[in-house]
């Protein structure tokens, strides 16, 4: 009997609990319902009027939340934003205390939401996509307007600083069919927790002016004009890891082919195969460039100065072949003077010392040769006058005959070194085809060391000119973060909300 008692207690619990939700849930679901009917069926209401008798506040501000693209080449800027507008509806005000309802949503057709139209358009067809987002309406008249939307904009796109560029880009709207004097744009308190979807684009600065201002000429109108100004940023690290780092790799091998001697036959092959591998890097790189009429990026210079500086290097490497294998078959000229005192006396030293020691070797060599036969000459004349001058008291007749048999081996040698030989091999028609050989053969070798010492006077120009180049990108760098520092201006407004309290009394009581 206990058991069956409380069980009988524990069903009508359950009951009750049931049935007062039920009504609970009931009676907020005639309260909506009733309050609904008595806003927009039961009364009169024109969403097409200004709610406000005279000028109605609208509190704006637009969120960025991905740069989607941007076309330098049709000045266009196409960006996903979200827009919210704020105001004060006296007539969709009601008593909380009756109906227990603080917010309602409903749709944009019901009540009247401002006009809002891109001044700086370039889309040709008009986005119904808000038509599709709720309105919300709260107790005090107080409603919020949110959509989404992607939008393009006409900007100014400069692509002078490209990838190190940052643009200023404005999104400029106002009101459809109100002027200044119906509808007055104020900025609305930024929404917190919202983050910037970051892609190529990177979202630096933002702000906004209001400004009133006449659109056209027709009827002396000013209107409300919200200017939002973003200034964006492109994330350079994936340029300069797939364009800039490779170019720059390919074209720094260029330096190595001065450092190959003349003789192995490959410096023309490796300069022509580092110019044909950036010649296929630019096919590649042409997507990635924009194109624009007016502006030259500064990537492309920096491509085009390491093109040509590699084009240079195969002609500066065939004139140095050119210089090294001159042909030995015919008369080979002399090296020019002046020549000979740039390159092998004044500049060998700071590129290739070893010779300027041979051509002092060379030299030195020549001028022994020459002031031998004379000093040669001298000393017999020196022996024989000591031999005849010499008292017989002081030699023997042995000596003096051993001495005078030196002076006449010596007489002997240089006739037949100075005047027999010579006379003999000028006898014979084939001396003046060796002369030619000997005497092509050292100006070959002149020319030689000519083509070896500007092979590393080129080198050390393109030590110099090559890393020059990257000066091209770290000022367009520098100049970029300069211009955005010194052009950057905060505007500070006071930004507020739409108060509707303590302004209307509730409509429905």
């Amino acid at each position: 009997m206990i058991y069956l008692t409380e069980s009988f207690n524990i069903l009508r619990g359950i009951s009750i609990i049931f049935l007062y939700t039920n009504i609970l849930f009931l009676h907020v679901s005639t309260n909506e319902v009733e309050l609904r009917r008595l806003l927009f069926h039961k009364r009169r209401y024109d969403q097409y009027v200004c709610p406000q008798v005279g000028i109605t506040n609208v509190y704006t501000n637009l969120i960025l939340l991905q740069v989607e693209s941007v076309n330098e080449k049709a000045q266009v800027v196409t960006s996903n934003i979200q827009l919210t507008c704020a105001w004060c509806d006296p007539y969709m005000s009601w008593n909380i205390s009756r109906f227990n309802i603080t917010e309602l949503s409903v749709g944009p057709g019901y009540l009247w939401t401002p006009d809002v139209v891109i001044v700086n358009s370039a889309d040709g067809k008009y986005s119904r996509n808000r038509e599709n987002y709720a309105v919300i309406l709260r107790h005090n008249g107080y409603v919020r307007f949110m959509f989404q939307d992607v939008w393009k904009t006409i900007c100014k796109v400069r692509s002078t600083y490209f990838p190190f560029d940052q643009q200023r880009c404005t999104i400029i709207i106002r009101s459809g069919s109100h002027d200044s004097h119906s509808i007055k744009f104020i900025q609305r308190r930024p929404i917190q927790a919202r983050s910037f979807i970051r892609g190529e684009w990177e979202l630096i600065h933002s702000y906004t002016e209001i400004t009133d201002e006449r659109v056209s000429d027709f009827g002396q109108v000013d209107y409300s004009l919200v200017r939002f100004t973003l200034i964006l940023k492109r994330n350079y690290v994936h340029y300069f890891m797939k364009i800039i780092l490779p170019f720059t790799l390919v074209s720094f091998v260029t330096l190595f082919t001065f450092l190959l001697p003349p003789q192995s036959g490959e410096k023309l092959t490796l300069n022509v195969t580092i110019l044909l591998s950036l010649v296929f890097y630019l096919q590649l790189f042409s997507e990635y460039i924009p194109k624009s009429d007016d502006e030259t990026p500064i990537l492309t210079l920096f491509c085009n100065a390491n093109f040509f500086l590699v084009f240079l290097s195969c002609i500066m490497t065939v004139y140095v072949l050119y210089l090294y294998h001159h042909s030995s078959t015919s008369h080979i000229a002399c090296v020019p003077t002046y020549m000979k005192i740039i390159l092998l006396d004044y500049l060998s030293p700071f590129v290739y010392c070893s010779i300027n020691k041979q051509r002092k070797k060379q030299i030195l060599t020549k001028r022994s040769s020459e002031e031998n036969q004379p000093r040669r000459i001298s000393s017999i004349e020196k022996n024989i006058c000591h031999i005849f001058s010499v008292t017989s008291s002081t030699r023997t007749t042995n000596q003096q005959a051993i001495e005078i048999l030196k002076c006449l081996q010596q007489i002997k040698t240089h006739i037949r070194t100075e005047w027999l030989l010579p006379l003999q091999l000028y006898n014979e028609c084939e001396i003046g085809n060796d002369v030619l050989k000997i005497d092509n053969q050292q100006r070959l070798q002149e020319w030689q060391q000519v083509a070896l010492v500007l092979d590393r006077l080129f080198f050390l120009l393109f030590v110099i000119a090559m890393p020059g180049t990257a000066l091209l990108l770290v000022s367009a760098h520098l100049s970029s973060e300069n211009n955005f520092r010194s052009n950057l201006t905060n505007i500070n407004l006071n930004t507020t909300d739409a108060q509707c309290d303590s302004i209307y009394k509730p409509i429905l009581t």
